[in-house]
């Protein structure tokens, strides 16, 4: 039953792309006029398509089939024998090239609103496939037809890479149901038919923003099958004695060729653009979920403690950018103590936004059990192996004592803690070690006893980074800028530092604040 159900399927492909490549053929004899000069070559693309969706081991059936229809076509069209046998070997060695090397650099499904996949199709399928195809049939027509071999190139060529980029390129962009695409055809043809019609007004660039107005707005299974009916109305009004390079000086292949040339232009610049904005939403789709998730996970923390009082500032990057990993908690732990944490993940897309919520909530089941900051740290580095994207990652970890305000702490990589008095702001140096697992091993902590009215600021480093700025300039600005806050006597320690030390422009990483106030 399998065995039979493959040959059924195999039999109606044949018959579908023998259908679809003799209707071609006969549009290029009968409409196009390719008895007098090589034209717009939609066949190309019909071989160039069912080899790229049938699996390899129906590439010989189908190739045969091609061969087939070509040789009965071509014969009765009144072409001989032996130089329809030369463009038979044309139309098939073109498409295999083009379908192997593709095969090559794209396995799998050939997704062509994916930029790499676009690239990989243009260069294998309508460049190196067709070049080989128009060195065959260039060399069969100066043979058969006593015509200059360059002359008889470039129109073949161009014809044949216009047919495979608007047929192969609709049927492989293909989604959704037919009605979606009909007023966007439709609207195509009548506007190309409009364009095409005066031979003496330059009116030929008419269909160009409606083709880009597409790709604003819909998807590539709507932009290239217009793009295929732009090139078809194109041809059949300029074979028909219409439009521009209908009366345009010049060899009849010159002509032929810079038409095919101006129409794969065309499309191939409304292509890049429906890809490129879908590039772009699916990029900014993808920052928004990252922000959400770590707006998300940012913790509420309650404004009063016993003997201490704790405000959090967070300013996301600039939306033309990247999000970054920076996060901060504060939490309860055994022996009236809280833990306080800042971090900071390299990276800055989705991936990071989870690492750092794995990074986070590691951190507080690893602070329960653990006596002191530096386990907490030790047993962080172990963990980082199974957190994904956490490595090189950097933390500022203290863990307080609310009744002796006895404070332990230290910093995998992180900007030192800053304390700040009514008298003097000074950095909390000592607990320093490399990044999360860069150089895992024993860590030493820092203390201190927290004196009545301090400022305790932990941060990231979007808030004194500069670009072309050394970092002790800007750890300065932040002393300088936080102590005069202190002497003012602001009520919002985290938004006043927020306000008063802006990113210079656009916003490239994410900043956060966590301000505790022993009052």
């Amino acid at each position: 039953m399998a065995e039979s159900d493959a040959r059924r399927r195999t039999w109606l492909v044949l018959m579908t792309v023998a259908l679809a490549y003799a209707t071609g053929a006969l549009v290029a004899f009968l409409v196009f006029g390719a008895t007098s000069i090589v034209v717009l070559f939609l066949p190309a693309g019909v071989t160039l398509s069912a080899l790229l969706l049938n699996p390899p081991r129906r590439w010989p059936a189908i190739l045969l089939t091609v061969i087939a229809v070509e040789l009965v076509i071509d014969v009765r069209q009144g072409i001989s024998f032996p130089y329809a046998c030369g463009f038979a070997l044309a139309n098939t060695a073109e498409p295999l090239l083009g379908a192997t090397l593709l095969r090559r650099n794209v396995p799998g499904d050939v997704d062509l609103s994916q930029r790499r996949d676009l690239l990989a199709f243009l260069g294998c399928c309508v460049l190196a496939g067709p070049l080989l195809g128009a060195v065959i049939g260039a060399t069969t027509i100066t043979i058969g037809q006593d015509r200059g071999w360059l002359e008889s190139f470039l129109p073949f060529w161009a014809g044949d890479a216009t047919g495979a980029l608007t047929m192969a390129g609709t049927v492989l962009a293909w989604r959704g149901p037919l009605r979606a695409a009909v007023l966007p055809l439709l609207a195509t043809v009548a506007v190309t038919a409009v364009g095409f019609w005066p031979q003496h007004l330059p009116l030929f660039y008419l269909p160009i923003p409606l083709l880009f107005g597409l790709a604003f707005n819909r998807s590539l299974a709507v932009t290239m099958p217009a793009g295929l009916a732009m090139a078809i109305t194109a041809n059949t009004m300029t074979s028909s004695g219409h439009g521009p390079w209908a009366v345009l000086d010049g060899p009849v292949e010159l002509k032929t060729a810079t038409l095919q040339l101006f129409l794969a232009v065309t499309i191939l610049g409304a292509c890049f653009l429906t890809v490129g904005i879908a590039e772009r939403d699916q990029a900014l789709l993808q920052v928004s979920a990252a922000r959400r998730l770590q707006r998300a996970l940012l913790p509420t923390i309650p404004d009063a403690r016993p003997g201490v009082r704790v405000r959090a500032g967070y300013r996301p990057a600039d939306l033309t950018h990247d999000v970054g990993g920076d996060w901060y908690d504060v939490f309860d732990l055994p022996g009236d103590r809280i833990g306080i944490a800042v971090g900071d993940i390299v990276g800055h897309d989705l991936a990071a936004a989870a690492a750092m919520a794995r990074t986070q909530a590691t951190l507080r089941v690893l602070a329960q059990p653990a006596p002191g900051p530096s386990e907490v740290l030790a047993a962080l580095e172990r963990a980082s192996t199974l957190i994904s994207g956490s490595y090189a990652g950097t933390v500022g970890y203290a863990d307080l004592n609310l009744t002796t305000r006895l404070l332990r702490y230290v910093c995998a990589g992180h900007p030192p803690p800053l304390l700040v008095t009514a008298e003097a702001a000074s950095f909390l140096w000592e607990g320093r070690s490399l990044p999360i697992a860069v150089n895992p091993g024993e860590h030493g902590h820092g203390s201190l006893t927290v004196p009545d009215g301090a400022h305790l600021i932990f941060y990231t480093d979007g808030l004194i980074e500069r670009r072309g700025e050394s970092l002790q300039v800007g750890l300065e600005r932040l002393a300088a800028t936080a102590l005069g806050l202190v002497r003012a006597g602001v009520g919002d320690l985290c938004h006043e530092l927020l306000r008063a030390m802006p990113a210079p422009g656009p916003a490239t990483d994410d900043t956060v604040v966590l301000c505790l106030h022993f009052p």
